[in-house]
């Protein structure tokens, strides 16, 4: 039996394991689907796309769904050439097979669902479309120090970056670009920095003395900003030299990382659209 038949098969019994009746290779006006599960409120279509298809073709075999009042749900073993962001109109996942043969469906790589639990879910509308993404209010955060020497008094002061992206609650990495003179940087969150000053706190035999977090003016740039600066003397230290010191310990052994759990004061959103299938109750979005 070939992949593709098997694919089709697991979803016929998977579907008939939870009481829908589920028609294979069933013809509609100009398409065919793989399955039809037919008696709901709308028909739901499964197309297992083993071998490559462009977007453009995907697009256009999805449109007959469409005008036909059906959902087609799209199961690929490969990515979509070009389809670069998630869309409600397209209900794109992937098909794996795991080394014992079971097959498993990936949602956009956050989670990855038993063939069973993902027909289940999406049929039931629980895998559902969200136009952002939210942070999960707690999160497990690793921390990189790193020395930088203060400008003016000669002061060894330690400094941090976040080495870890935030998770939403289904799962969805969060990364958000920050501008190089923004004050919003993650690093200067209120949890941040107090898990920082616990890890000091905790880890004496790190000898770690932080540099303080606060609004400085700058007279490089005119302006101020909240800033790292010395622990000793106060003096800023500049962004510029901040991003560098990053760099080459993002790229360089990480020698002073650590770890801890923050609770985030405010839930942070990001318009990144995807299906959403959260671990507990909580979507992204309204």
């Amino acid at each position: 039996m070939s992949k593709h038949d098997r694919i089709q098969m697991q979803i016929v019994s998977s579907c008939s394991t939870f009481g829908i009746h589920a028609l294979q290779e069933y013809k509609g006006a100009g398409w065919r689907a793989d399955v039809l599960v037919r008696d709901l409120e709308t028909p739901i279509a499964f197309e297992i796309q083993l071998s490559p298809q462009s977007l453009s073709k995907t697009l256009q075999r999805q449109s007959k769904y469409i005008r036909d009042g059906v959902t087609a749900c799209w199961l690929f073993e490969n990515p979509v050439p070009k389809l670069i962001n998630e869309r409600p109109d397209l209900p794109v996942f992937y098909v794996e097979e795991a080394a014992d043969s079971s097959l498993h469906v990936n949602l956009g790589k956050r989670r990855k669902l038993p063939i069973g639990s993902f027909l289940e879910n999406f049929i039931s509308g629980r895998i559902q479309f969200k136009d952002g993404i939210q942070t999960s209010s707690k999160q497990s955060v690793n921390l990189v120090f790193y020395e930088m020497q203060c400008w003016k008094c000669k002061q060894i002061n330690h400094l941090y970056f976040i080495d870890s992206p935030f998770y939403s609650s289904c799962g969805a990495e969060i990364t958000p670009d920050e501008a190089l003179w923004d004050s919003s940087s993650a690093e200067y969150f209120p949890e941040i920095i107090e898990l920082s000053k616990k890890i000091a706190e905790e880890r004496k035999d790190l000898n770690l003395t932080l540099a303080t977090i606060k609004e400085r003016h700058s007279y490089t740039v005119d302006k101020s900003y909240t800033s790292f600066g010395c622990s000793k003397c106060d003096s800023i230290f500049g962004d510029f030299y901040v991003m560098q010191g990053k760099i080459d310990q993002m790229y360089g052994p990480k020698d002073l990382m650590c770890s801890g759990e923050i609770e985030l004061n405010k839930i942070k959103s990001l318009s990144i659209p995807h299906w959403c299938f959260p671990n507990g109750t909580n979507y992204c979005g309204k």
